[in-house]
């Protein structure tokens, strides 16, 4: 009877044993889906972006849980960043950032309690451009330039977020001339429908976010903040600097961040995926080359540093232009 009971000790411990084992597995991070959460409309600059990631993660089994894109737009991203700072099971969201959100965070004081948010990747460096109707009455800078100094304040342009505001600010104080920009829009799409139903003069847009009607023959780049030439179908667009402005330039960054408190495990886990995500070729020509970006990818520490110079200089800037 002893030797039955001690069996059974033995049995029911090495069963527990395997339990354990099984549970710590099936408990691998993550061990559950993931919410990638978008500030912004479907069809902006962010909403490629995380759709486009996702899309290649779940091409290439790049993570064992299932992935949904969920866009909370309005508010320059307050929306989206209240909603994740509501959730206390932080390390199943991901959102989208650019440096614009970094500047709306300060403006709309959208930081958690728990602190600032977690860096995990940056992903590509972005364009910015000024365009206009291509059947419009401005083909190029000196056109624009002619009537804004002319009559001030006259000719509206269409604005996303801060950095767009910071942007034409910058070309503002160097060309001398005041545009009403009194026209600001939840999303990059909603600034380009404005501007397409002739509601509004110009607009500030990224290539990602106009590329399409640029190639399609419905705007026209007017100029570009950018530091060198663009590539195709932007080479016809000069940039500031060629126009006679040389400190008009900007660029955006596209990152992917987490919640404040997430985990250093869940941090390293996504960091890691991105860098996987940015070596495919669909990354590469489909969205990098397809979108005329800059291939820019930063692991977790990396990107920690970016993230924070970059933020400084923009709040830095921001104080100096009296929109922050």
């Amino acid at each position: 009877m002893k030797k039955i009971s001690v069996l059974l000790v033995c049995v029911l411990a090495i069963a527990g044993s395997l339990w354990a084992n099984g549970a710590a597995e099936a408990a691998v991070y993550p061990d559950r889906p993931i919410e990638f959460v978008i500030p912004g409309s479907a069809g902006g600059g962010s909403d490629i972006l995380g759709r486009t990631i996702t899309d290649i993660i779940q091409k290439y089994d790049l993570v064992d849980q299932t992935i949904t894109v969920v866009n909370k737009g309005g508010g320059a991203s307050a929306v989206s960043h209240g909603y994740v700072n509501a959730k206390s099971d932080v390390n199943y969201y991901l959102l989208t950032c650019n440096s614009a959100n970094m500047l709306s965070m300060h403006v709309n004081q959208s930081m958690s309690p728990k602190g600032p948010f977690t860096p995990i990747a940056n992903m590509a460096l972005d364009d910015i451009l000024l365009v206009a109707r291509a059947d419009g009455e401005f083909p190029d800078w000196k056109s624009v330039e002619e009537v804004i100094k002319g009559n001030p304040g006259s000719l509206t342009v269409g604005l996303a977020d801060d950095l767009d505001a910071m942007a034409l600010a910058l070309l503002e104080e160097n060309a001398n001339v005041d545009f009403n920009t009194t026209a600001y829009f939840s999303s990059s799409g909603e600034v380009a429908t404005a501007l397409l139903g002739g509601h509004l003069d110009l607009a500030i847009l990224n290539p990602v976010e106009c590329i399409g009607l640029v190639e399609g023959g419905r705007l026209i780049g007017i100029g570009s903040f950018a530091p060198n030439d663009m590539e195709p179908p932007f080479e016809a667009t000069p940039t500031f600097k060629a126009l006679g402005y040389p400190k008009v330039i900007m660029q955006m960054s596209r990152s992917v961040i987490g919640p404040a408190g997430m985990s250093e495990e869940a941090q390293q886990y996504w960091s890691d995926v991105m860098g996987k995500v940015a070596a495919t070729d669909e990354w590469k020509t489909g969205y990098i080359d397809r979108n005329v970006l800059q291939n820019q990818y930063m692991n977790t520490e990396d990107f920690a540093q970016f993230y924070s110079e970059t933020e400084k200089m923009l709040l830095d800037f921001a104080k100096k232009l009296e929109i922050l």
